[in-house]
């Protein structure tokens, strides 16, 4: 294909070029061009794929939500890609970096006017690149940003949903964020929002609301309570549980039902981070929850309603940035009176922190000044941290 017939297909398709100079810039070095290439993140834009294995003979595949091109030896040699290098050079052409500033800025433009309450957000999304990077110069794409952003509205950390079940509420297609590049943006949005950029995607996804099936969704508690659900039903097998010393696990499709807790006082929990310490508290008999790490949806449902009932807690778990973040969303959520041994944390036995945790903790602590444990935090820093499992129970 000539240099012409390229510019002519890159006109139909103005966001291929910023993928095509990934293989531009190795081409213009005149040693072998790799035999893997990837070009950057699937857009599901089929007219994409199609042009780009147009432009370099089927050799493009999409694998794990990326494009990657592969070369046989034949195509690997500098001199191959002259037409392409010709056609687009190694830096956008001025129209396209144009038209891809314009749409970019009319993108969060649209955003703050739709969404007023997440300026801050957009901001930070637009000053990284974030959107400018997704949207190129390709209208399409600005059209599926919205969307995007669109679903981050959408959701309600007090009810459980799926990906499958937002892409149909907001795509029309429930396999529309099950993978690939629009799930990929709307991780990067949460990861902004929530201020958990190292978090795995289905720690976040727990923590947003986003399940793989609501009835796997659950909280494990061990505590003497009955509760009322919204259809006048009354159970009180919690209470007949703790009493036989074992926890009830119940599932968010029991949990979002819940309207009262009762029992003969306000409940005082225990809220245990990790597992190992949960169970030591159960066979004590000390009433307890489980936060598997972070609270998912019906950890702070069922938290809020006790709550409600008068209930309060303390909260037990590692004594790192995320633990600390695990006690202070839990205090949003409910009384909390206490860390335990806070105050005998100093002589229990301390893990270093790697460089990575050092720089992670540093930079929280700087943006986060009036962070309710931040001198625990600065604690933390200069000594490393204590594992939960290492501090003992009573």
């Amino acid at each position: 294909m000539t240099a012409e017939e390229i510019r002519t297909r890159i006109s139909e398709i103005p966001d291929a070029e910023r993928f095509l100079r990934r293989i531009v810039r190795h081409a213009k070095s005149e040693k072998p061009v790799p035999p893997r290439i990837v070009l950057g993140n699937e857009t599901n834009d089929k007219a994409l794929l199609t042009l780009f294995n147009r432009i370099l003979s089927g050799r493009c595949f999409v694998e794990k939500g990326k494009y990657i091109v592969k070369l046989p030896e034949s195509m690997r040699s500098a001199s191959y890609w002259r037409p392409l290098i010709a056609a687009i050079g190694t830096e956008p052409t001025s129209n396209t970096a144009a038209i891809a500033t314009k749409l970019a800025s009319d993108t969060i433009k649209r955003l703050k006017l739709m969404y007023p309450d997440e300026r801050a957000l957009i901001d930070t999304l637009d000053n990284d690149g974030t959107v400018r990077r997704f949207v190129g110069a390709d209208q399409a794409k600005a059209a599926q940003y919205l969307k995007v952003f669109e679903t981050y509205t959408a959701l309600n950390r007090d009810a459980c949903t799926t990906l499958s079940q937002l892409g149909s509420d907001v795509f029309n297609d429930s396999k529309a964020l099950r993978s690939g590049a629009l799930l990929a943006q709307l991780d990067k949005i949460l990861r902004t929002a929530y201020d958990q950029p190292d978090l795995s995607a289905t720690e976040l996804h727990t923590i947003c609301g986003i399940v793989d099936n609501p009835y796997t969704s659950h909280v494990v508690i061990f505590a003497p309570f009955s509760y009322v659900t919204d259809d006048g039903g009354e159970y009180n097998h919690p209470k007949k549980l703790f009493e036989h010393g074992q926890a009830v696990v119940l599932p968010w499709e029991t949990v979002k039902t819940i309207r009262t807790i009762q029992s003969p006082a306000p409940l005082k929990l225990v809220t245990s981070e990790n597992a190992a310490p949960f169970h030591n508290l159960v066979r004590q008999g000390v009433p307890c929850l489980y936060t598997e790490g972070y609270p998912n949806t019906s950890v702070r449902v069922l938290l809020r309603r006790i709550a409600e009932a008068g209930g309060s807690i303390e909260h037990f778990g590692d004594t790192d940035l995320d633990g600390y973040r695990i006690a202070e969303q839990l205090s949003r959520i409910i009384t909390l009176e206490s860390l335990y041994n806070a105050d005998k944390v100093a002589a229990l036995p301390h893990k270093k922190l790697t460089g990575p945790q050092a720089e992670r903790l540093t930079a929280f602590i700087n943006q986060h000044p009036n962070f309710r444990f931040i001198e625990a935090l600065q604690h933390t820093l200069q000594f490393g941290w204590v594992e939960q499992e290492c501090s003992g129970w009573m």
